[in-house]
């Protein structure tokens, strides 16, 4: 918890408590649905990475300050959603030749999908 406290601090934001709980839980052991994904650890800014990847493809880059890139699947697909909107947000994804971002549904339903 003290590496989302940091983190929040440092960014000044805060994360929907359905995503704390999410990190809580599998920070340390990825959930089996989500082999051969990355999470958000801290040391690695996925947004970073998102940004490359929509440079590499040629792609606007849509992300915005307030997009948090929460996951990142081995490199040419990614999950995020924006940070201090709602306890709920919704889920946008992007992957690799896609256009634009894609409409996913809201953080809770999405994580209970996939994990």
């Amino acid at each position: 918890m003290k590496l989302l406290k940091d983190y929040e601090a440092k960014k000044n934001i805060s994360f929907p408590s359905i995503y704390i709980d999410f990190f809580s839980k599998y920070q340390k052991k990825i959930p089996h649905g989500l082999v051969g994904t990355d999470l958000f650890n801290g040391v690695e800014d996925l947004n970073l990475w998102a940004k490359e990847l929509l440079n590499e493809d040629n792609t606007e880059d849509f992300l915005k300050e307030d997009d948090f890139v929460f996951m990142m699947h081995q490199g040419y697909m990614f999950w995020y959603f924006k940070i201090n909107e709602e306890e709920n947000p919704t889920v946008y994804s992007y992957f690799e030749g896609d256009l634009k971002p894609t409409k996913r549904g809201k953080l809770k339903s999405f994580l209970a999908e996939h994990i």
